[in-house]
């Protein structure tokens, strides 16, 4: 049994912490492996569109299961997947067999999203901690998860370097899902009494509890309110990765790609500055949580459509930077929020809907951004991203103070 908070949160840290420096490995070098197995770029596209889609349908599915059968099984089930649809792809001699193994990898995903976050607020609603503290351990786990991504997609970046070949990624990736397995066993408590022990009835009460959940995340009104900003999140975000690397090459087109790299990484870094501020900079606001998404959101908003006039890589990297640092400063105070009004029961699905909302406004986004920028231009595309977020930021005005029923107690 976990005893304190600071227990929780190390426990939470390691397994998010290697589970995403175990991602990072694979990040820089993914298509590149794909193509060297032979595949072409066509193939390639088309097998990351179906991982995509295989995601957005189980996400809500998936999240079902976990507040039925339990967190942390659902977990270990998901790394069961990652680890046969990788191994998949490094026995894929035909485009059916990569199919076959980018839906495994997309089941992952989806059973993976949500399910040890929704753990760790379950236990930090039973050791007593109230909004504040959950905030504050948030902005830490904010900070090591995306520190602990960006060292794996820097040691990705080496490994080909020393072994020669690129499949070594994958290779390496599968042996530290199978230890994550493990660390999983050890590292994670969960208590098994509200969950399904039996397999068979978990999968016959999932529906109830989705439909549910659904319905909750709908009629709930700071629920619902953090769904529609995190929709225009996903638009935003998604304009702005996917175009960020081609307006290098068009502002700066003698730009290294050791440059790309250092940006990338800044990318990461930014975002947990972000998170380690966001406690100090609330404080400052007085522990009001709406004025300070309100007014970091619009500050994204503004900063982005600042970064479309961006002429050189020197004007484009500050903006670029202080944009994820805002955004990096809303994650966890949006995220204590959002959990606050969830019960415990409807915690993994709501928080499946929560990335299912981020990922269909990310496909809109990728999308829309795409043929704005190839009829217009990469800048006029930013425009519309950036002013649809300092838009969103009114978002946070619809939501008010939880009632007592879910607000998470503080102790004494």
């Amino acid at each position: 049994m976990i005893r304190s908070h600071k227990e929780l949160l190390i426990r939470y840290s390691i397994n998010q912490g290697m589970h995403c420096f175990s991602m990072g490995i694979v990040i820089p070098v993914m298509i590149l492996a794909l193509l060297d197995l032979g595949f072409n770029i066509g193939q390639v596209g088309i097998a990351m569109a179906v991982m995509g889609t295989t995601v957005l349908v189980l996400e809500l599915p998936t999240g079902g299961l976990s507040d039925t059968l339990g967190r942390k099984r659902v977990y270990i089930i998901a790394v069961v997947f990652y680890i046969a649809g990788y191994l998949l792809i490094l026995a894929a001699g035909t485009f059916i067999i990569l199919l076959a193994a980018v839906i495994l990898i997309g089941t992952g995903r989806a059973l993976s999203s949500g399910s040890i976050d929704a753990w760790f607020v379950d236990e930090h609603k039973r050791l007593g901690g109230d909004d504040r503290h959950l905030q504050k351990d948030l902005a830490v786990a904010g900070v090591v998860i995306p520190m602990a991504l960006g060292a794996g997609t820097l040691a990705g970046g080496i490994i080909p370097d020393i072994s020669g070949t690129i499949r070594t990624n994958i290779v390496v990736l599968i042996l530290l899902y199978i230890v994550q397995i493990f660390l999983t066993l050890v590292v994670i408590k969960e208590r098994t009494d509200s969950f399904s022990k039996n397999l068979a009835d978990g999968f016959l009460n999932f529906p109830h509890v989705l439909g549910s959940a659904m319905k909750y995340g709908i009629r709930q009104r700071n629920v619902f309110a953090i769904l529609l900003a995190t929709a225009a999140l996903g638009i935003g975000l998604s304009g702005l990765e996917q175009l960020w690397q081609p307006h290098i090459r068009n502002i700066s087109p003698g730009t290294g790609t050791w440059v790309l790299g250092l940006l990338a990484t800044g990318y990461f870094v930014s975002a947990a500055v972000g998170n380690a501020l966001s406690s100090r900079i609330l404080n400052l606001a007085g522990n009001r949580y709406v004025p300070v998404l309100l007014s970091f959101r619009l500050l994204m908003g503004v900063f982005y459509i600042l970064l479309s006039f961006s002429t050189r890589t020197g004007s484009f990297a500050p903006i670029y930077f202080i944009l994820l640092f805002t955004h990096g400063i809303t994650e966890s105070p949006e995220m204590t929020v959002y959990n606050r009004d969830i019960p415990s029961d409807k915690r993994s699905s709501l928080l499946s809907l929560n990335s299912l909302f981020l990922q269909a406004g990310g496909a809109a986004g990728a999308v829309a951004a795409g043929q704005i920028a190839l009829k217009a231009s990469i800048p006029a595309a930013w425009v519309l991203s950036g002013g649809l977020l300092a838009l969103s930021a009114f978002f946070y005005l619809l939501i008010r103070e939880p009632s007592n029923e879910n607000k998470i107690q503080s102790r004494g």
